[in-house]
């Protein structure tokens, strides 16, 4: 690959890498020999997910490791944080692929605080917490997002304007806040949301990345989401029209992305670069 920054010492993380898109984009990262940390929930299931990687011809010039890691709880996540600290003393790739949707017609206030509890509050806990671990300059941090997300989608035009240019994180947190109380009080469609808790999670998640790489932009670490395309996984009920390979192939470009060639704060589809709203 043309110009290749990175070695063995090169330590890349994945959220949510046992199955589906994090497993690809895991594998596509130890193929390209470096260190892959592959997490999740389910120890058992991450660590079979570790020896498939490490049985695969393609990735014996990597190392690949599995530690545990729940984004939605704080213990989880600042445990990780300490256990990457004490093995490998810094961060040079974050990919933020862990998520959860309710299938069906699953709609509640419970349900959508369960949601946004992982696609957003559990990415933004995990960047907080890696945060001083990532290369400066030269790191960067992928959120894997969604076109559900995508603020068109909200009714509301006071509400778009709001995730469209937010006065930073606090405002975002408040915003989700709102959307649960609205469900729970039966007012969300008259305030203008709507029924979609994994559309307003990854709006929150986008929105997010946006105001993280303006906060980081003097860094030189690079902050950018996307979305992997309507994928064949167990998230999908396995309807996609594509591969899980092919969703990690935009994520994995977004990690690779040479410094000379520095982006940030965008949203991404099939390596182009889409518009938020």
């Amino acid at each position: 690959m043309e110009n290749k920054w990175w070695d063995q010492s090169t330590v890349a993380v994945v959220t949510g890498a046992n199955k589906g898109i994090g497993y690809e984009i895991a594998r596509l990262l130890a193929e390209q020999g470096m260190t892959v940390v592959v997490t999740a929930r389910n120890e058992e299931l991450g660590q079979a997910a570790v020896s498939k990687l490490q049985r695969l011809p393609s990735t014996s010039g990597s190392a690949v490791q599995f530690q545990q890691l729940d984004i939605a709880n704080a213990g989880s996540v600042a445990a990780f944080a300490a256990w990457l600290q004490q093995q490998h003393g810094k961060l040079d790739i974050l990919v933020n692929n862990a998520g959860i949707a309710y299938k069906g017609n699953t709609f509640g206030a419970d349900e959508a605080a369960t949601t946004i509890a992982t696609n957003f509050l559990g990415t933004k806990a995990a960047c907080e917490a890696l945060l001083p671990l990532l290369t400066k300059p030269g790191g960067r941090i992928v959120n894997v997002s969604s076109t559900a997300g995508v603020l068109r989608g909200i009714p509301s035009e006071q509400l778009r304007a709001r995730f469209e240019s937010p006065s930073g994180v606090d405002e975002l947190v408040q915003l989700g806040d709102k959307f649960v109380e609205d469900i729970r009080a039966g007012r969300h469609t008259q305030e203008g949301w709507p029924s979609s808790m994994y559309g307003i999670s990854k709006a929150l998640e986008s929105s997010y990345t946006r105001v993280l790489a303006e906060q980081l932009k003097d860094s030189g670490i690079m902050v950018n989401c996307c979305c992997p395309g309507y994928c064949s996984t167990d998230m999908s009920s396995w309807r996609g029209t594509q591969s899980a390979a092919a969703g990690a192939d935009t994520p994995v470009w977004l990690a690779l992305l040479p410094q000379e060639e520095f982006k940030t704060g965008g949203f991404y589809r099939d390596r182009k670069q889409q518009s938020f709203t």
